[in-house]
């Protein structure tokens, strides 16, 4: 079966030269050939190849880092450094670089290079030595962090800012494929085309750097433009939540315990503190979920005579949204059946002075009936 091989080097002649040698092996097919780093990055998310040949010194992206993010993107691909200079061995011996060839390569050193792949590509399977892959679960309600097998808190140290918000964007999209374009508006909204593509290429590396650190496997896919993310075992607060909601299940004695255990799913507004302009409509609609199941679950608890544990839902639904009033007259209702006045009087009149402050606004005509109401028949 032949070697399909990618080349890559910014020299036009250099590319030329390694283009014919490769072919000249026999055992060798060549199957891209690019100058630019960037496009040979995305293509070969399509192209898969075995093998990559590539320069050390090119523009926008040295052969480190792009060797870096393809060992990452691309399964068993093997990577060979043809470069004019022996300065970067350390660096390519850190990667585990298949091979580290000076410019020009010989006939010899290529046939070394493709042979060694040869011999590594024969090992058994059952030799290869895997870590076993660690489920994940992603936290985002409230803040955002990885937990991994072992439950640690934080336990994913993002390199940078910018690595912890692309990995908020891709989760926020779950399984679906997320145009390119469309990641690069929502993160580097500001930078020029060819800025915004390197900075893609680098922050998604940094990214899959910072989970592996972590043992959490993750799949970046790449198809027609746009990516997606996989991971390994993984859920996701945000997934189990939006699912849930979206199904709107009945309220039983026996779905009770689902609905309490989804909303304390729910610690607090989505990516909490991180204030990415991309989710703020999806932030509203989690929150309105969150009310809706909450004022659901607490309606259910009065209708019963479940009046302490109404109590406790519609408390921690005003702790995340102070001004619905429908939540306020759940608990004047709550107050009025068990004929406690004065927290009937005292609630009304903080409610009041809240919308008063906030918004400027007097309670709706209906509140306002529906409290004059029960104080008459205290």
């Amino acid at each position: 079966m032949m070697i399909r091989a990618v080349i890559i080097d910014d020299e036009k002649p250099a590319l030329d030269v390694l283009h014919y040698l490769l072919q000249r092996d026999g055992r060798v097919e060549v199957i891209g050939a690019f100058q630019r780093p960037l496009e040979a990055l995305e293509q070969i998310q399509v192209l898969q190849p075995d093998i990559v040949f590539m320069d050390m010194e090119m523009p926008l992206m040295n052969g480190v880092e792009l060797a870096g993010i393809l060992l990452e993107t691309v399964r068993d691909l093997e990577v060979v450094f043809v470069t004019a200079h022996n300065a970067y061995a350390v660096e390519a011996f850190r990667i585990e670089a298949l091979d580290y060839l000076l410019k020009p390569p010989t006939p010899v050193q290529l046939d070394r290079a493709v042979t060694r792949y040869q011999k590594k590509r024969r090992l058994p399977a059952e030799q290869e030595m895997r870590m076993p892959l660690k489920p994940a679960r992603i936290v985002s309600f409230g803040g955002f962090y990885v937990l991994s097998a072992g439950g640690q808190e934080d336990k994913v140290k993002w390199r940078t800012y910018k690595s912890k918000e692309l990995m908020s964007f891709l989760f926020l999209k779950g399984a679906a494929y997320v145009p390119k374009g469309q990641i690069i508006q929502a993160l580097w909204p500001e930078c020029s085309d060819v800025q915004a593509h390197s900075n893609l290429h680098t922050t998604l590396y940094k990214m899959k750097t910072a989970l592996k650190k972590a043992e959490v496997h993750v799949d970046i896919h790449f198809k027609g433009g746009s990516y997606r993310m996989e991971i390994a075992g993984a859920a996701g607060d945000l997934w189990e939540f939006e699912d849930f909601a979206r199904r709107n299940d009945p309220l039983t004695l026996l779905t009770v315990p689902k609905y309490e255990y989804i909303l304390e799913l729910y610690q607090g507004e989505l990516f909490a503190d991180d204030d990415y302009w991309w989710s703020n409509s999806k932030r509203a609609e989690m929150l309105g979920f969150y009310v809706m199941l909450s004022k659901k679950l607490c309606s259910y608890f009065i209708a019963e005579g479940r009046l302490k544990e109404a109590m406790h839902r519609v408390h921690l639904l005003l702790d995340k949204s102070p001004l619905d009033e429908e939540a306020h007259e759940l608990l004047m209702g709550i107050y009025f059946r068990q004929k406690d006045r004065i927290s009937l009087i005292r609630h009304y009149h903080a409610m009041k002075e809240l919308l008063s402050n906030e918004l400027g606004l007097e309670p709706k005509e209906s509140v306002r009936q529906l409290y004059s109401e029960m104080l008459s028949k205290q």
